[in-house]
């Protein structure tokens, strides 16, 4: 009948292997987080299969409390494991040693953590052979070395598979099998038992009244210590971390695991108390932790005999497996990539990877060759010794996001003190026997072993905290400690820093990753830029960024958190910053972006409110940049996008000189000026020529962020030439008359001079008449040329403008006034040298001095005389019209520059003249300005001009 029941059992493992691989590889997001909660449940390994039977057998319903504490860890996953995942997300742990080394610094924890993790996992390890031994005994009658010799190759092979495919993605349908497996063994094995041996439940439930075993299991005396030791080892249980915390899995899975999995475990220990209750109802001669299997044989069931022992052979064999890969990368992270020349190795992925098998057939054969001279027998006693050393790695577990003062000293003296006697008081007394020692002086006797693993479990764990607590509070943090203390906080919010690197493209970067890792470095890179969407082409210093902390997070989890930062600080450091960086409020906002829905109370309703102010300068109608250090842009709202083209998420994070022209070389020169504001400057836009103002903040150091606002001014600019132009060209309407007046005049000559030619013989007097009527055209032709240069509509702007002399606008704006009619021309009083040049335009000079040169005549009703000077001021000249008129009224001495203020009768004036005045001295550098009474005068009024003079 064995020889039956091993070829069934190998046809159940089969079978499910083969279901378990086919639902991984093509099922759906359902079928995932089924395999998720079934390898979760195998977690478990030999426990659930033969260890809890005995455990009902030994403390009654204490079990049942004790499974659904190992479950509390899925129940507390969004104050345990979400915080973690959350850090998760940017920095990747292959483990929790990784995760406790990145907490608490240094190679110390990480050595410590590693070794302490091997040692108190080892009697799990025992407890899958002692399964798989029992398994063997029960269907084959030889040697146990060649059986356990088996166990080790095939778990060898399910290894290298694993390790070469991907661990994660491949242990996980294993384990998804044992689970599916054993919860399938554990309801046939009960249901056949109760039936075969009672005949129906509720002649059991008569049974165990009877029997008396209803009071038996009813004892809790032991609930408190199991409760406790199987919580607190679900937290640090590598299977729980790797599958929840480092597998990339997402969150619905893991809230589907929190109900999932402890909905599995409950089924489970349903049937525990049926199976036990079964064999002593026949009296069975087998050890209870091998119920499942021999009860079913017993009452002549050989399929679910078979399917008994798969199960505890596949869940046994896929622990096993799991443990030592995963134990195996915590020993090359914590021991062998730290020290080890990386860029020695040609193959470097292979090289690791024969590594980790390595170590893993080491974990396995130390576990072999323990459970050849263990003393214990009892799987119930190893998982129960293996969770109470497991749970000296949840203080410091819990310390890292809860406990900000607990540092590196205090877990390492944790762990030291706490293991140590954990080792001493219950783990070698399992190898060699229960040992006593007498205490000096005293009839006090120290039994050390099973008695009394109660005491021991938890005088270990006590010693732990207090000497984690003590070393914490007696030795101080340094920086980096706390720092990283305050990074993982349960409460906390990662806010990445605006960093400087020392690299300045993905070349760069992939040059400098190559000389230390390889052709490996390529692989990480490709890696990156595939994830992040860049190419490999980028160089904005925010993507840079993004792909650094990318790469830091991938090698993390590769290689190691201390092997990871060892080649980042070598590769691609980070520039020292001369002073502290100050909080980054667009970067917070960033993380409030996506990490706003955790808000709550007030909170939220500031985070609605920063959204609110967030959207208001989004959608101004004026465009606003944000410039950080070094020239980074990092704010970038809809207007510029509408003036530029440039979508915010295309240039946040690229440099002002990444624009392209002509916003780079605008935007770069101006944010190199003195001037706090530009106005009407010149662009040339997608083929359009456009105006835009330009407005920067004062910075208190060059290291301060600058907010820029461009705001486009080509409506009012199109404008304000349209009305120049009118206004030229109503002023030739009004001098028309004055024009013809004038050239009347030496028409009327010609006329004269052609009627007296016509009775001149004389050559001489014919050619004396010719010259008189050339001079008269002359006349006629600067008459008429003043009028022409005048009408003419030109704008000329900061790039173009050239020496100017300031007797000629005078002069020629004088000439055009003269044109109207009555107007006298010995009015005006012109005191300017032929020599002095100032840096303008000319016709825009002469159209500043016709409306101040016409307001001044217009104040004055006597003819007095107007006066036309200048003196030098520095490098800059000052020109002074003066008049003896009326003055500037008080009232409106405050608005003269504004639209539409004048003291004129209506229809004598707009108001907008000294307005045009003031944009065409602002766009040639210039200054104006008027004060009334005059200079050195009781009356009238003088303008002054201040602009810059022409160096020769």
């Amino acid at each position: 009948m064995s020889l039956d029941i091993a070829l069934i059992a190998i046809g159940f493992l089969l079978a499910s292997t083969l279901g378990a691989y086919l639902l991984a590889a093509y099922g759906g997001a359902r079928s995932q987080s089924l395999i998720l909660v079934l390898a979760l449940f195998a977690g478990t390994g030999a426990l659930l299969a033969t260890g809890t039977i005995e455990m009902a057998g030994r403390y009654g319903f204490s079990v049942v409390l004790a499974l659904f504490a190992f479950t509390m860890v899925f129940l507390f996953s969004p104050l345990i494991f979400y915080p973690i995942r959350r850090l998760n997300e940017i920095i990747r742990f292959a483990s929790l040693v990784d995760f406790l080394t990145f907490r608490f610094r240094g190679r110390a924890i990480a050595v410590i953590a590693c070794s302490s993790l091997i040692i108190v996992t080892m009697p799990l390890f025992l407890a899958q052979f002692l399964a798989l031994s029992s398994v063997h005994d029960f269907l084959f009658e030889g040697d146990k070395w060649l059986f356990r010799l088996t166990v080790v190759a095939v778990i060898m092979l399910i290894n290298w598979s694993a390790i070469k495919q991907g661990m994660a993605r491949s242990l996980r349908w294993v384990m998804a099998a044992a689970g599916f497996l054993l919860l399938l063994a554990l309801a046939t094995s009960a249901l056949i038992s109760v039936e075969s041996i009672f005949g129906s439940i509720g002649e059991m439930n008569q049974w165990v009244v009877s029997s008396g075993q209803r009071l038996i299991v009813q004892r809790m005396d032991s609930s408190y210590s199991l409760f406790v030791i199987f919580l607190a080892a679900s937290f640090a249980l590598p299977i729980n971390f790797s599958i929840v915390i480092s597998e990339h899995i997402s969150d619905d899975q893991v809230g589907v695991s929190a109900w999932g999995y402890p909905l599995l475990m409950l089924l489970a220990s349903i049937t525990i108390f049926p199976l036990l209750w079964s064999g002593i109802a026949v009296q069975s001669s087998s050890p209870l932790q091998d119920y499942l299997f021999a009860i079913p044989a017993l009452v002549q069931h050989p399929i679910a005999a078979g399917l008994g022992a798969a199960s505890i052979v596949l869940v046994s064999i896929a622990l096993l497996c799991n443990l030592s890969t995963m134990l195996a990368k915590m020993v090359l992270n914590s021991f062998i990539l730290p020290t080890k020349a990386l860029h020695q190795q040609p193959h470097l992925s292979r090289w690791i990877n024969l590594r980790l098998l390595a170590v893993s057939a080491g974990l396995i054969i130390a576990g072999a060759l323990l459970n050849h001279i263990v003393k214990a027998r009892s799987i119930t006693d190893l998982y129960l010794v293996g969770f109470a050393g497991l749970a000296h790695l949840t203080p410091g577990m819990l310390a890292s996001i809860y406990l900000p003062k607990i540092n590196r000293n205090g877990v390492i003296a944790g762990l030291i003190g706490g293991v140590s006697l954990w080792l001493v008081a219950l783990a070698l007394p399992m190898l060699f026997g229960d040992w006593s020692w007498q205490l000096p002086g005293t009839d006090k006797v120290l039994i050390f072993g099973m008695e009394n693993w109660q005491t021991w479990a938890f005088e270990a764990l006590m010693v732990n905290i207090f000497l984690c607590a003590v070393f914490s509070i007696l030795s101080p943090m340094d920086r980096e400690q706390q720092s990283f203390a305050r990074l993982c906080m349960v409460d906390n919010i990662y806010i990445p820093a605006r960093v400087q690197l020392s690299h300045h493209s993905v070349e760069q970067m992939l040059f400098s990753l190559r000389r230390l890792l390889g052709n490996e470095a390529d692989v990480e890179i490709n890696r990156a830029l595939h994830k992040l969407d860049f190419e490999l082409s980028e160089t904005r210093p925010a993507a840079l960024r993004k792909l650094r902390d990318s790469l830091y997070s991938s090698l993390t989890l590769n290689f190691g958190v201390l092997a990871a930062y060892k080649m980042m600080e070598q590769t691609l450091p980070l520039e020292t910053p001369m002073r502290p960086e100050p909080d980054d409020i667009y970067l917070i906002e960033s993380v409030l972006a996506i990490e706003g829905d955790r808000l709550t109370g007030i909170a939220s309703e500031l985070n609605k409110l920063r959204m609110h102010h967030r959207e208001i300068l989004d959608n101004l109608p004026i465009g606003i940049i944000a410039v950080g250090q070094g020239g980074e842009i990092i704010k970038w709202n809809s207007s510029m996008t509408r003036y530029t083209g440039i979508d915010s998420e295309m240039v946040a994070g690229s440099l002002i000189s990444d624009l392209p022209e002509p916003w780079r070389a605008a935007i770069s020169v101006f944010l190199q000026e003195d001037e706090s504001s530009k106005d009407s400057l010149e662009l040339e836009v997608a083929g359009k020529t456009q105006w835009f103002g330009l407005q920067k903040s004062s910075a208190m150091s060059p290291d301060d962020d600058l907010i820029l606002l461009v705001e486009d001014q080509t409506k009012s600019v199109l404008l304000r030439q349209n009305y120049i132009n009118n206004e030229r060209l109503a002023s030739v309407g009004r001098l028309a008359a004055g024009v013809a007046h004038e050239i009347g005049n030496p028409v009327t000559g010609i006329a004269c001079i052609a009627q007296n030619l016509q009775h001149e013989t004389e050559v001489a007097e014919i050619e004396t008449s010719a010259e008189l009527i050339l001079s008269q055209t002359d006349r006629i032709n600067v008459i008429v040329q003043s009028l022409i240069n005048f009408s003419r509509g030109e704008q000329t702007y900061h790039d173009q403008l050239q020496p100017v002399s300031v007797l000629a606008a005078a002069e020629e704006a004088i000439q055009i006034l003269s044109l109207t009619k009555d107007q006298q021309r010995e009015q005006f009083v012109c005191l300017v040298d032929a020599d002095i040049e100032i840096v303008s335009d000319h016709r825009q000079l002469v159209q500043i001095f016709l409306n101040l040169l016409g307001n001044a005549r217009d104040a004055t009703t006597d003819d007095s005389p107007i006066e036309i000077s200048c003196q030098p001021d520095g490098p800059q000249l000052r020109i002074m019209i003066s008049d003896q008129g009326s003055g500037i009224a008080e009232p409106i001495k405050d608005q003269l520059f504004e639209p539409f203020i004048t003291s004129k009768e209506p229809g004598q004036g707009t108001g907008l003249g000294l307005w045009m005045v003031f944009n065409l001295v602002k766009n040639l550098r210039g200054e104006v300005s008027l004060s009334s009474p005059a200079n050195n005068s009781d009356r009238g009024t003088t303008a002054e001009l201040l602009f810059d003079l022409n160096k020769h």
